[in-house]
């Protein structure tokens, strides 16, 4: 018994032994990797904690140094070393979380279910720990490039939207841009303040809701609008982030109070045969759930905490 019992003892610290062995040498490949890119690409990276390298192009300069309990919005982009996975900063890669927790919920469209789905993704742990260590305050951006020890190690990952999918053992290049803000609409604000500003914008008023607006044509008819109205109009509506067109059509007469918030608060400040150019936070539009903009097709091309811009003209109003 005794022999037996040393055996399986040996068996397991070998076993143990093997594994650590073969966590030293990924450790030792990621950092000969890390310290080959960087060569190569002429970077000027700070080494940190774990293996990970950082560089901080903006320092974070606004409120208290982050902690766990904090919640941050953040942008980012993401690529693997060998350049074959490229996810840059769009709509999508955005990330509101605490800053302790290395689990983000994601709302996205299953192609399994059919149907707008929710799902847990858990976060690289060297991402939000080095945001938190390295950038330290709100309104900076960080690049670091993150050993697979740290990312998401020997299994890899696919996001559950399959639109992006880590090999296993892949060191990560992520520059983040931590914003400003400690809510959905404070973030959505920043969005469309810069979009305004970027674009030469003028006319633009701001409701206590977070609704941007400005009226090209009042309207000649005397039919005002109110939220009990039945509406006719024509539209044209973009993604704010990336200006891409998903709908240019005219509706059918409808109730006001059928439309998303942003446009039951907007159209009543015009009256009938009046223009009217919406910008939309997307708690006033279609918030976290992903939609589709073609009736009776499940496309689901507007991305889950999109802001919208719509071009509206009320041709109609029925009181």
């Amino acid at each position: 018994m005794k022999q037996l019992a040393f055996a399986f003892l040996s068996v397991l610290a070998l076993a143990m032994f093997s594994c650590k062995k073969e966590y030293d040498q990924i450790q030792t490949v990621d950092n000969n990797t890390i310290q080959s890119y960087i060569s190569a690409n002429g970077l000027k990276m700070m080494p940190g904690d774990s293996g990970i390298y950082y560089q901080i192009i903006k320092p974070g300069d606004t409120g208290n140094p982050i902690t766990d309990s904090d919640v941050i919005f953040y942008a980012y982009s993401v690529k693997t070393l060998d350049g074959k996975v490229v996810s840059t900063d769009t709509v999508l890669n955005r990330v509101s979380n605490y800053a302790g927790l290395n689990l983000f919920n994601y709302r996205y469209y299953s192609t399994t279910t059919m149907a707008p789905t929710t799902a847990f993704f858990p976060l690289p742990v060297g991402l939000q720990f080095s945001i938190k260590k390295y950038l330290q305050k709100r309104n900076g951006i960080i690049r670091m490039l993150i050993p697979s020890s740290q990312a998401y190690g020997l299994a890899g990952y696919t996001f559950p939207d399959l639109r992006v999918k880590i090999p296993g053992n892949e060191s990560l290049d992520y520059t983040v841009y931590l914003y400003n803000v400690d809510s959905q609409l404070a973030y959505d604000t920043v969005q469309i303040r810069n979009y305004i500003k970027n674009n030469n914008l003028t006319g633009f008023q701001k409701t206590p809701s977070g609704l941007y607006y400005k009226i090209v044509d009042p309207g000649s008819g005397t039919d005002q609008i109110y939220s009990t109205s039945t509406v006719t109009i024509t539209y044209t509506k973009r993604l704010l982030l990336s200006g891409i067109v998903t709908e240019n059509k005219s509706l059918d007469a409808a109730a006001l109070g059928g439309y998303i918030a942003g446009w039951q608060e907007g159209l009543q400040k015009i009256n009938s045969g009046g223009k009217i150019r919406l910008l939309v936070p997307s708690g006033l539009a279609y918030g976290a759930i992903p939609t589709s903009t073609v009736e009776g097709q499940s496309t689901y091309n507007v991305p889950p905490n999109s802001i919208m811009d719509y071009d509206i003209n009320v041709t109609a109003v029925t009181n």
